[in-house]
């Protein structure tokens, strides 16, 4: 399975030495867990026989990927903190990226 992301273009979002390896299998974790946080939040596929994930919102989903692995990658735990010193689980920006993506159960079977 190809992700839409790849290791490459996450080294250069975080300003990594690319001929440095020794995180990359770590980085490819985060790679893979971003993109399915990325599909369950917006309810679509992005890999697969069928993704329902393309163009301009393929765009906008391979930047909040790079954004979630980004803040994976700076903060090792399960939240951050933000100004205000209160618990924060992801930045704001991928929560802006993923909503229009989003795609609602109408309850018809097409």
């Amino acid at each position: 399975m190809t992700e839409p992301v790849t290791l490459a273009e996450v080294k250069a979002h975080l300003r990594l030495d690319a001929s440095e390896t020794v995180e990359d299998r770590y980085l490819e974790i985060l790679i893979t867990a971003a993109r399915r946080a990325v599909e369950l939040r917006t309810r679509r596929s992005i890999v697969g026989a069928a993704p329902t994930i393309a163009g301009d919102d393929l765009a906008s989903a391979r930047h909040a990927i790079l954004l979630i692995v980004g803040t994976w990658y700076a903060h090792r735990e399960g939240s951050t903190i933000d100004a205000r010193s209160a618990p924060a689980e992801v930045p704001l920006t991928v929560s802006w990226l993923l909503e229009p993506l989003v795609r609602w159960d109408s309850g018809d079977d097409a």
